[in-house]
């Protein structure tokens, strides 16, 4: 049985729940906190009085867009945070919802003369389900792709610097240094002095020794190469896919061109 689906500004006899939160102008921002664009309008069940999709406007700055762009987000993938009013939308990444198609719901419904052309929708997945000349009625599948992006993103960092220790070093320093030596010794034999004369007198012998003069100069003794490279690495991304199945229940009596008798060949 086919859904009839609506903007909430359409049904006049349905509105949000009290104890709900009207997020019609709330940012819409991705898991990792990404902003792609804000709430528009409610797409909704009357019937079931649920919400099935969010209608969400893109940022046409952050999206590269030159005119207006509408896309309709499941319900499920929605959680709202009312403290900051964003509504965030999980499993979703930023590519996936560039690549959405344009919204059904904001662009179908137009003002006719005397009536309002109102579309219907099938599923969950919001595709519709059209009709032929020919009695035929096609339902499309949907699944869910995982598209994987890479952008860069800063980790952390490495700080190179240096600083200063003293060392106390203590080096063996050969010197020399004079020593005077006194010595007494007799005079053999019978010698007089040319002239005596007894008065004091003195003599003053310089005494040199090697003194240690030092010197502290800087001699660069190392350096050190600071640089970066990149290498490549393999990490795993999970991701949960949904993927819609048809299920094909009968009832009555039903009679499909497989179950029916198969003529023989040569008209017998």
């Amino acid at each position: 049985m086919r859904e009839q689906l609506k903007r909430l500004g359409d049904v006049h006899d349905f509105t949000v729940a009290s104890d709900d939160p009207d997020v019609r102008g709330w940012t819409v921002r991705t898991r990792d906190g990404q902003e792609i664009g804000q709430v528009t309008e409610l797409i909704v069940e009357p019937e079931a009085r649920k919400v099935r999709y969010l209608e969400v406007a893109l940022d046409r700055r952050g999206f590269n867009l030159r005119d207006e762009k509408h896309v309709s987000i499941p319900i499920e993938s929605a959680q709202l945070n009312r403290d900051n009013r964003t509504v965030q939308v999980s499993g979703l990444s930023r590519e996936a919802i560039a690549v959405m198609p344009e919204s059904e719901f904001g662009t179908r419904h137009t003002a006719t003369t005397g009536a309002t052309a109102a579309g219907t929708a099938a599923g969950a997945a919001g595709a519709a389900a059209t009709k032929g000349r020919d009695e035929r009625t096609t339902i499309p599948r949907t699944e869910e792709e995982l598209r994987v992006g890479r952008r860069a993103a800063e980790v952390g960092e490495v700080v190179v610097g240096k600083h200063t220790e003293t060392e106390h070093v203590t080096e063996r320093v050969p010197v020399e240094r004079e020593r005077v030596r006194v010595e007494r010794r007799p005079v053999e034999g019978d010698a007089r002095a040319a002239e005596a004369r007894f008065e004091n007198d003195e003599i003053r012998v310089p005494v040199v020794e090697e003194e240690i003069v030092t010197e502290k100069r800087p001699v660069v003794k190392e350096e050190l190469v600071v640089g970066k490279e990149r290498v490549e690495d393999v990490q795993d991304v999970e991701a949960d896919l949904r993927k819609e199945r048809f299920d094909v229940r009968k009832e009555g009596h039903v009679v499909e061109d497989s179950d029916r008798p198969k003529p023989r060949r040569g008209g017998y």
